[in-house]
């Protein structure tokens, strides 16, 4: 089963004007391309070159499909996007491309996606000690 640490922190809660405990999880260091090529090619018996040639062609591919508006569905990954936020104006002749304020792609996750998710183990990070030598965040 999947493990995700967490870890709660005080924080100063400004809208509610207090603070309380706010429990996240830790995000372990992100993995590139070459990390996501070599782990595909190992799992997979596909050579890195081959794999590396697919992966660019499907980001080419689906970059060019999301900035020209198409939703693209990523199999068993989720659905993505292009959306934006807008002011509101009183009248028509005020809205329109002048009153976009944010650019975004949306993500929905694949429902088998959602419930892994779901079935995560979430575990308390365990509390560092001051005589380790080791990195701050645990192991995965």
């Amino acid at each position: 089963m999947a493990k995700v640490w967490i870890k709660s922190k005080l924080q100063n809660l400004a809208m509610k004007k207090k603070e309380a405990y706010v429990t996240r999880a830790l995000t372990l260091p992100q993995l590139d391309e070459k990390d996501l090529i070599d782990a595909a090619s190992r799992n997979s018996g596909i050579d890195r070159g081959t794999l590396y040639a697919a992966m660019s062609a499907i980001n080419k591919e689906f970059q060019n499909f999301v900035l020209l508006g198409h939703s693209v569905k990523v199999p068993m990954v989720g659905c993505f996007r292009f959306r934006i936020n807008a002011k509101a104006t009183d009248t028509e002749a005020e809205a329109g491309a002048g009153q976009v304020y944010r650019r975004k792609i949306f993500y929905l996750a694949d429902k088998e996606l959602w419930r892994k998710c779901q079935q995560v183990s979430l575990e308390q990070e365990p509390e560092e000690d001051t005589d380790d030598e080791g990195g701050d965040t645990p192991e995965p």
